[in-house]
């Protein structure tokens, strides 16, 4: 039988105490919705490979990654991933470069997609009340906000890359901007096919 390191070990005790503390930690959560860095591999490797070592939250020039709270589960507990409303990726690949455990891989730019965008016409200022707002196309790095014969905004989803930077600067006030990024049509880096998809 195999011996457990130290570390090993104490991360057993302190996960047996908490779900001993906490059985809700012991059900599976959603954590689809997730937006992960850039370069993540796929979800279940992810949580795996991760040391939950805050070198990547350290490293990120943007400041936009944030550990998963025990809330969402203790799988992914500490882990980080990317809430676009408080901050958007730069997909500068600063954290694809530092993670020491290869959770997150360097990726090149143009093959960075973490999510896709969308535009709720309910929320947003042109489509409800023909404001003059096109905030959302001015900080798109990829040209994905694309108008309307209106002038009225929306996604271009093969062109969307899922940053957030729309979302983090929309000027819609409270925690839901009318424009929001989800995980749709991300890519995941898969280590056996040694690619992105």
């Amino acid at each position: 039988m195999e011996k457990l390191s130290r570390r090993e070990f104490l991360n057993q005790l302190v996960s047996m105490g908490l779900v001993a503390f906490f059985p809700f930690l012991l059900r599976e959560r959603q954590i689809s919705g997730l937006i992960r860095p850039p370069g993540s591999v796929f979800e279940s490797l992810f949580n795996k490979l991760c040391f939950r070592c805050g070198v990547c939250f350290k490293t990120c020039p943007a400041h936009c990654l944030w550990p998963v709270p025990l809330d969402l589960g203790l799988n992914s507990w500490g882990s980080p991933y990317i809430i676009p409303r408080k901050a958007g990726c730069l997909r500068c690949g600063a954290c694809g470069r530092a993670c020491p455990s290869a959770a997150i891989r360097p990726v090149p730019t143009e093959q960075v997609k973490m999510g896709t965008a969308k535009i709720n016409p309910a929320l947003c200022l042109v489509w409800q009340s023909g404001k003059e707002c096109l905030v959302c196309l001015e900080y798109c790095p990829v040209g994905a906000v694309i108008l309307d014969e209106k002038g009225r905004p929306s996604v271009e989803p093969s062109l969307c890359v899922g940053c957030g930077l729309c979302e983090e600067n929309c000027p819609v006030t409270g925690s839901v901007a009318a424009i929001t990024v989800s995980t749709k049509g991300e890519k995941r880096y898969y280590p056996k096919e040694n690619k992105y998809r």
